[in-house]
């Protein structure tokens, strides 16, 4: 199994999970552009973060979330879409940088059809089934729960079933008895 760093850049806050496929990852929210920064600042920022990331923990594989560039689903303005590009960009590089391989882009309705069975949702309604998995998975609780990190969870997640397929949403379940199938 090789490990996985899991990665949901927004222009406010990004969030992360890390670990092993079949182990609980361990995840968090860290925000790289400030108030009253430049997009310059935030860019160093998420470099400085990674490189310290990769460097203690080492995963094999990193994985972000593409962005969303259409209209009406993504930037609300030239400033935000250059942030967001901006801090996908440098993170790629630093993983080019320091490992042999690409950082891997995965849309995020093909992180959630793996995470959660379903890819397309109606608006507003990804988000919470992105939640109640990683609820339901005990990777997070009421408490700890952030969209950012649990997007990242999804990305995890899914980046994890393609190394061990039974962590597909509800295969492992789909594949075990029924109690009136042991009768």
């Amino acid at each position: 199994m090789k490990s996985i760093l899991a990665l949901d850049v927004s222009a406010t806050a990004t969030g992360w999970a890390m670990g092993l496929p079949g182990d609980k990852p361990i995840s968090g929210v860290e925000r790289f552009s400030r108030d009253g920064g430049t997009a310059d600042e935030a860019y160093v920022r998420a470099v400085v973060w990674l490189n310290r990331i990769l460097y203690v923990h080492g995963p094999a594989i990193v994985a972000i979330e593409a962005p969303i560039l259409t209209s009406g689903g993504g930037f609300t303005n030239p400033h935000t879409a250059d942030l967001l590009q901006g801090i996908i960009h440098v993170l790629r590089f630093a993983v080019k940088a320091k490992m042999p391989g690409a950082a891997q882009l995965i849309a995020a309705s093909t992180a959630r059809k793996t995470f959660t069975g379903k890819g397309s949702y109606s608006k507003g309604e990804a988000k919470d089934a992105v939640q109640a998995e990683v609820l339901r998975r005990g990777w997070l609780d009421l408490e700890t729960m952030q969209n950012d990190r649990a997007d990242a969870l999804c990305l995890w997640g899914h980046t994890a079933a393609l190394q061990m397929p039974e962590l597909e949403y509800r295969r492992s379940l789909k594949s075990q008895p029924t109690l009136t199938e042991e009768a």
